[in-house]
């Protein structure tokens, strides 16, 4: 099957499928669906990637034997004003330029809309919350995404979410009437092989804490972390706190903002690394992954962490998580817009039989329910359903001129 895929997408972490690898531009910081591409690659799919970089100043093409990539523009401003008209343009002309039996759309915005307008077959999955996210981020930019959202689901026929809070979303809040699937996001097979055979084993005073927020803001929820953290602070004073991810870095607004509350004393701004450095850092040293979010679609970091068996806290109102967290189960759930009760979910996890027991839960709960593989067979069983649904869909492709 020749699949189109169309999303965000860490572009180096598949480089050594095409020619001119050097010259690939980095594209988004998402890896996740880099690893969704290798694994339909490794189950022998022919695939054209259809991504956006604001690196490029014109539109462009990388090929390899089983794998091309076509990179669009991406403006620093001003692109939500004609509703990414310019990134839907590029993306929609490589759709046309390299036909596919269907393109699967991720996210439900720009790269939905190109593919729904491609006259191809098209699956799209959501990955977040647009009118959830809109309360937290009342911005026109946000207004104006979340009215793109709706034209999505105004037009997919064909959808799959992230979890069943997503679901939810979708159905009620959305009033979305096309075929809904709930297929959760999955792990590459890698973050498996990084697990420790045993838990581990630092003093309770001398533990290291961990988050991995992507962006500084109301629905991270980091300012709670840092004050929950001096709590802990004052009962261990050897303890340290990690915090990974945009934002998080030194000088960054995480840093400026705990320094100008006086919270900053043993937390260490680590920010943005790469993605696989990112899961040896926690694997080697990390005792506890604490997730502060107020509202998550599905919460990436979180089956990362549980599948290296580190334990893991989050917000038992938190959207996504306690789905992941199988209402904890796998991990444990908390008030998280408490300091002190977020405190005392991680002072509960200074005790060495916990910490054992949830990253014991935590790391069979992955094991069963977000392995790669698993996740790449409902896909394609939703490819199935889709061209049984279309079966003359090849034979009326477009063409460029169309």
């Amino acid at each position: 099957m020749k699949l189109g895929i169309s999303g965000p997408v860490t572009l180096p972490m598949l480089a050594k499928y095409v020619e001119r690898e050097a010259e690939l531009p980095e594209g988004y910081r998402h890896a996740a669906l880099a690893t969704v591409v290798e694994a339909l690659l490794a189950r022998g799919h022919q695939v054209s990637l259809f991504t956006l970089a604001p690196e490029v100043s014109e539109p462009c093409t990388f090929r390899g034997p089983q794998l091309t990539i076509h990179v669009g523009r991406y403006r620093a401003r001003h692109r939500a004003r004609d509703f990414f008209a310019l990134e839907r343009q590029d993306l929609l002309r490589a759709m046309r330029s390299d036909p596919c039996d269907l393109i699967h759309a991720h996210w439900t915005y720009e790269f939905a809309l190109a593919a729904l307008d491609s006259g191809f077959p098209v699956l799209v999955t959501a990955h977040d919350a647009p009118l959830t996210i809109l309360r937290y981020n009342l911005t026109p930019y946000r207004a104006l995404r979340a009215l793109m959202a709706y034209r999505v689901v105004r037009r997919a026929a064909h959808m799959t979410v992230v979890s069943p809070y997503l679901a939810e979303h979708y159905l009620k809040s959305m009033r979305y009437r096309g075929r809904l699937t709930t297929i959760p996001n999955a792990l590459a097979d890698q973050v498996f092989s990084f697990a420790t055979a045993a838990p581990r084993a630092h003093p309770a005073g001398q533990l290291t804490f961990a988050s991995a927020l992507a962006g500084w803001g109301k629905r991270k929820n980091g300012r709670v972390l840092l004050q929950a953290f001096a709590i802990i602070r004052e009962r261990l004073p050897g303890a340290c706190l990690l915090m990974f991810g945009q934002d998080h870095g030194s000088g960054e607004a995480a840093e400026l903002w705990a320094k100008q509350k006086g919270l900053s004393a043993g937390v260490q701004f680590v920010g943005h690394i790469p993605y696989f450095r990112l899961l040896q850092t926690l694997r080697e040293g990390v005792d506890v992954l604490v997730h502060p979010s107020l509202e998550e679609s599905f919460g990436m970091v979180l089956a990362e962490s549980m599948a290296l068996g580190i334990p893991v806290v989050a917000g038992e109102h938190g959207g996504g998580t306690a789905y992941v967290l199988e209402n904890g189960k796998a991990g444990l759930l908390t008030d998280i817009r408490s300091p002190r009760k977020l405190a005392g979910a991680m002072l509960r996890l200074a005790n060495s039989d916990t910490r054992r027991h949830y990253a014991d839960a935590g790391a069979h709960s992955a094991w069963q329910r977000f392995q790669m593989g698993q996740m790449i067979s409902a896909f394609e069983e939703q490819y199935r359903i889709l061209l049984m649904e279309r079966p003359h869909a090849a034979a009326c492709r477009p063409s460029c001129a169309d």
